[in-house]
């Protein structure tokens, strides 16, 4: 196989020397230099931001862009509560550390390589947090717990930690699609895989939602309990299921998560009607958790829309 000569020269490459080819999911070939595919992974990419306002913003976009190394420049120097700043918006990063500190510059590096856990590990493992999150808020609820409330609150860093990795996991995929078959996703899955990992960290978001609401309601009679686990009941198993689908790519079990959610709608709408009898202030918090539960249902039936027919 002929290569172009003008490439061949921009990557040294002479007569003899030995290239790596590889299929894509779309049929086509990707010609690299042996040299650059054995050590592509270990290469490690650099940025640099200004320190300014919108620090943690910033620093969580070169996160979820794979960047490896990501300096935080100052024109003058760093104070010491500046440098606290920069160690707080990486609180929520997996893997990421200080490895340096100037007068004027805080270097940051993620040490984890790009396929060190298992994506579908850490899919399974944000999905357990989310539904034990919407369990445990119901369970609160129920037993007037603010403790187990307020543990719910607190468990949302570790799930938005495990989906931002997620994210930037599939950002390295698609921009190295060698990775997707050492990361047993095929290429075109990753949309399909970011869309899932919003939703299930969307479902945490809609748990401390409850959780937050269910605070504020310790003091409250209810008479309406067996509704709203009948409810939550019905959600959590569409949840359950939805992902299950999706994992496996089970069209006849999304189809199933599908058709409940006339049901689901039904059972928020019977107990809206109730919640109108509560005082303002109960029905206010009840309807908002009562909301919750219908966005939790809405979400399992939006991953369970990502499984098509085979």
């Amino acid at each position: 196989m002929a290569l172009p000569k003008g490439w061949a020269l921009r990557v040294g490459l002479r007569g003899g020397d030995r290239v790596a080819v590889e299929e894509l999911d779309d049929g086509s070939l990707l010609v690299k230099p042996q040299v650059e595919a054995e050590n592509e992974v270990e290469r490690l990419s650099e940025t640099i931001i200004e320190f300014g306002d919108t620090l943690e913003r910033d620093v969580l976009g070169r996160y979820l862009m794979g960047y490896d190394i990501i300096r935080v420049a100052s024109r003058s120097r760093l104070t010491l509560e500046q440098r606290e700043r920069v160690k707080r918006a990486i609180s929520s990063l997996i893997g990421v550390e200080v490895i340096e500190e100037k007068s004027n510059e805080v270097v940051l590096q993620c040490l984890l390589s790009p396929l060190a856990v298992p994506i579908k590990t850490l899919f399974k493992r944000a999905d357990v947090i989310a539904q034990q999150m919407h369990n445990d808020s119901i369970k609160a609820l129920l037993d007037r717990d603010v403790e187990l409330a307020q543990s719910v609150v607190r468990r949302d860093e570790d799930l938005n930690r495990i989906y931002f990795l997620i994210v930037r996991q599939l950002r390295t995929i698609i921009r190295n699609p060698r990775l997707a078959d050492k990361a047993g996703v095929k290429l075109y899955e990753c949309l399909d895989y970011r869309l899932a990992a919003k939703s299930i960290e969307s479902i945490g978001d809609e748990a401390v939602a409850i959780a937050s609401n269910t605070v504020k309601l310790l003091t409250e009679k209810l008479s309406i309990e067996d509704k709203v686990y009948e409810l939550s009941s019905l959600v959590d198993g569409m949840h359950s299921n939805a992902f299950k689908a999706f994992m496996k790519s089970d069209y006849n079990l999304a189809t199933q998560v599908i058709r409940l959610s006339g049901k689901a709608h039904s059972l928020a709408d019977e107990l809206n009607v109730r919640i109108l009898k509560l005082p303002p202030k109960a029905a206010f918090h009840m309807n908002s958790i009562v909301t919750s539960l219908k966005i939790i249902g809405d979400i399992s039936v939006d991953i369970a829309d990502l499984v098509v027919r085979p």
